[in-house]
């Protein structure tokens, strides 16, 4: 029985792991989205655009907030 109970509370950890990495490439994906929102908005080209958000979307992400405000 003690077996089931640790084969049990790996498969919640394998679970919360593979929510949390969803949770982290939902986030980096959407603010790539936002980034290139926001760069698009100031009149960046599309070639800049996808460079820099591919490449860094979090970074790209942060360097837009500190130009908007």
């Amino acid at each position: 029985m003690a077996l089931r109970g640790e084969h049990m509370a790996k498969e919640g950890q394998v679970e919360t792991q593979s929510s949390m990495r969803r949770a982290i490439l939902f986030a980096t994906v959407a603010s790539g989205f936002v980034a290139a929102y926001l760069m698009y908005r100031r009149g960046e080209s599309f070639g800049a655009i996808a460079k820099r958000t591919i490449t860094n979307p979090v970074g790209s992400l942060v360097s837009e907030v500190k130009n908007a405000v």
